[in-house]
């Protein structure tokens, strides 16, 4: 009885740490940080991950979609973001980590909405209340 309540217990330990377990940042360019001035289409809420989706013009003047990702909300509340800060149609300025293979895809370091800066939420590291990212140059498009 007592090896198997044991395998039982040993079983529900190994299924667990899939739990703990996380994605990592592979697929960024953590070295290089971009700014991209758009239009927000979708601001999703959710866990894992908070998205951010927008429309920004590149330099040929074509429209590209971008989404960007954000820790999870109980992260990112601290530095200011809320369920309904952002609606379609609003402006912003999003400063982020980009894909390594070009496509648009980020990893939030601040967004400019209103005058207002938000971090990323992951502290001093990740730019936290109000800042971004350190030791990266900021690339405009």
């Amino acid at each position: 009885m007592k090896l198997r309540f044991g395998a039982v217990v040993l079983a529900l330990l190994l299924a667990a740490t899939g739990l703990f377990a996380h994605h990592g940042n592979a697929i960024y360019d953590s070295g290089k940080t971009i700014t991209v001035k758009g239009v927000v289409t979708q601001w999703l809420w959710a866990n894992p991950h908070c998205l951010l989706d927008f429309d920004a013009k590149d330099d040929s003047g074509k429209v590209v979609h971008w989404t960007a990702e954000l820790s999870n909300p109980l992260d990112i509340m601290s530095a200011g973001y809320s369920k309904k800060l952002l609606k379609p149609g609003d402006e912003v300025e999003v400063t982020m980590i980009p894909a390594k293979n070009g496509e648009p895809l980020g990893r939030i370091s601040r967004v400019v909405f209103n005058g207002k800066t938000y971090g990323s939420g992951m502290g001093p590291a990740g730019g936290g209340r109000g800042g971004a990212d350190k030791g990266a140059a900021d690339q405009k498009q």
